[in-house]
């Protein structure tokens, strides 16, 4: 007896982004998205950002309702960054502030004493410094066919996976710059298991860890997949790294970063950290002009070779958002350089 399997298409929860994506590229007259190829959630994604809104007022306690949908599939979207890059992932363990803020810092905390019945009370001293948490646009664009798009929802996964890589890849450049500017660091020691051990040790003592520290370790690709197959005693050494998702390190999160330099280890407590992120915004252009070049020409000049989109039948699918991320606590952040391995697999 033969049985039909019917397998649910929206296992990724982030590709509603690149429908809305897809079909704001591909139905542009009046009336045309209700033939769209798309859930009904999308379309009214879709509508909410298309509609007009009545003007807010104190007095309405729903206004903005109307863009919920829009916000649910962002929400999406920006979830399921947070298995592909370092960014997004720790950003939820780190103190939530507004961007472009100004905060106060403890750079020295307040400290409690036991005292004895009778005795003076003891005081400590804080000391505080302010601290700016600037933003960063995160900003990444794939250009398709319009071939591709009426593909319809065949499209959808391919889009979803080079929207999300790109913006986290760029998201995550800036926060290691970030982290970079408040970071300790120290050469590696070592490319065996043993100078695996000795640099762990110097670097975890080098972080100020507490009861409500919320650490993980950054590497590149690369780095991962040598740790999980360096050998010790006729195994594997550090058997709980996934050469994949990165697993865990001492029991800690490792995470794999495609930014992050090959001969680079971070250890990051991000409860030290401060940061945020907004929502994604979707974007699509058919008659621009662009340079295909990963570092284009600012200004252009007379050299510079551009290519209009509708000539040559092409769209343009953007998205983006604001994030930002500060060091507000030291010793919070300590970069590992020279990092080296896994290039001897010995003890």
């Amino acid at each position: 007896m033969r049985a039909a399997i019917s397998v649910p298409i929206d296992i990724d929860k982030g590709i509603d982004l690149a429908r809305v994506a897809r079909v704001m590229a591909q139905y542009k007259e009046p009336g045309e998205l209700d033939y769209a190829d798309a859930p009904p959630r999308v379309l009214d994604a879709i509508r909410a950002m298309k509609s007009a809104v009545a003007a807010g007022s104190i007095g309405n306690g729903t206004w903005g309702s109307e863009l919920a949908p829009y916000k649910v599939v962002s929400d999406a979207f920006m979830d399921s960054l947070r298995n592909t890059g370092a960014f997004f992932r720790i950003l939820d363990s780190m103190v939530k502030v507004p961007l472009r803020s100004q905060l106060v810092a403890f750079t020295a905390n307040a400290t409690g004493y036991v005292t004895g019945e009778g005795s003076a009370k003891r005081m400590t001293r804080s000391a505080f410094e302010r601290e700016y948490v600037d933003a960063f646009r995160a900003v990444a664009f794939v250009v398709v066919s319009n071939e591709l798009l009426k593909l319809g929802a065949l499209a959808d996964p391919l889009i979803a996976n080079e929207l999300r890589g790109a913006v986290s890849f760029t998201a995550d450049e800036q926060f290691l710059t970030i982290l970079d500017a408040g970071a300790n660091t120290s050469a590696s020691v070592g490319s065996t298991v043993n100078g695996v051990q000795q640099d762990l040790k110097v670097a975890l003592a080098a972080t100020d860890l507490g009861a409500q520290s919320r650490l993980f370790f950054i590497a590149h690709p690369d780095r991962v997949k040598l740790l999980a197959t360096m050998t010790i005693d006729g195994g594997f050494a550090f058997a709980d790294v996934n050469p994949v998702t990165g697993g865990t390190l001492l029991r800690t999160p490792l995470l794999p970063c495609d930014a992050c330099a090959s001969d680079a280890f971070y250890v990051v407590d991000a409860s030290g950290l401060a940061g945020n992120a907004d929502a994604i915004q979707v974007d699509n252009f058919r008659h621009a002009t662009i340079q295909f070049d990963d570092a284009p020409d600012s200004p252009p000049t007379a050299s510079t070779t551009v290519i209009n989109l509708f000539q040559r039948g092409l769209t343009a699918i953007q998205a983006s958002t604001y994030g930002g991320a500060k060091v507000v606590r030291s010793n919070s952040v300590y970069k590992l350089t020279g990092v080296d391995w896994g290039s001897a697999n010995s003890p």
